[in-house]
C-alpha cells in the first residue's frame, strides 16, 4: 500500500471517529455501513418543545396535552407516547377534567429535511377522571382525531448537518430506522445503494 492510500486510509478512519461511527475495513476499501442511535432523551427533549398542545375536538371539548412520556417498544419497533390530558366540556356542564392519553408510532427518515418524524400513529388509551357517562362515547371517538393532527408526521429529531455532511463524504447517508433498547438507531448506508 502506498503513503497516499495510507494517508486516505487514516483521513477515512479520523472522520469516522469524529462520527462516532464504528466502521469495519477491508484492506483499502470504503467501511462497511454502521450507525447513530437517537437517544431517548434526545426525543423527549424534541418532544417536549411541542408540547403543551390545545386543540378543539368536535366542537364539543377543548384539549389540553402536556408533560410528554416516552417508552421505547424493540419488540414491535415502535415508541409508545402518553400525555397528561386536560379536556374542557364547552356544553353541559363546562367543568374540567383529567386524564391521560396514549399513542404508539413507528418511526421514519425524512430525507428532504434531515429530520425522524412518527408515522403511522395509533391511538392505544385514553381514560379521563369523572367524565359523565353521556359524554363517554363521544371521547372514545376523538384519540384517533387528535393522533392524526397532533402527531402523524411530528419531527422527533433534526440530524445534525455537520453529521450528515462527513457521512456524506465517505459516500453514505442516513437509510433504516430501528427501536432498540438503548434508543433508535439510524442506519447508515451507502449512497449508490439508495438511489439505485
Amino acid at each position: 500500500m502506498g503513503i497516499v492510500d495510507r494517508r486516505r486510509m487514516l483521513g477515512g478512519g479520523v472522520m469516522l471517529a469524529a462520527l462516532g461511527l464504528s466502521g469495519v475495513w477491508t484492506g483499502c476499501a470504503t467501511p462497511v455501513p454502521s450507525e447513530f442511535t437517537v437517544s431517548e432523551r434526545q426525543i423527549l427533549a424534541a418532544l417536549a418543545t411541542r408540547f403543551p398542545a390545545n386543540r378543539r375536538v368536535l366542537e364539543l371539548f377543548e384539549v389540553r396535552l402536556s408533560a410528554p412520556k416516552l417508552r421505547l417498544l424493540p419488540a414491535e419497533d415502535r415508541l409508545m407516547l402518553g400525555f397528561d390530558l386536560g379536556v374542557q366540556e364547552r356544553l353541559l356542564t363546562a367543568r374540567t377534567f383529567k386524564g391521560n392519553l396514549m399513542f404508539s408510532s413507528g418511526l421514519r427518515y425524512e430525507p428532504a429535511d434531515a429530520t425522524v418524524r412518527l408515522v403511522r400513529v395509533q391511538h392505544e388509551h385514553l381514560a379521563i377522571e369523572g367524565l359523565p357517562s353521556l359524554l363517554a362515547s363521544s371521547v372514545n371517538r376523538w384519540g384517533g382525531l387528535l393522533a392524526a393532527e397532533l402527531l402523524d408526521g411530528l419531527v422527533v429529531h433534526q440530524v445534525e448537518q455537520r453529521l450528515l455532511d462527513q457521512a456524506s463524504r465517505l459516500g453514505l447517508r442516513p437509510g433504516v430506522l430501528k427501536v432498540t433498547p438503548s434508543g433508535v438507531a439510524v442506519t447508515l448506508e451507502p449512497i449508490r445503494t439508495l438511489a439505485s
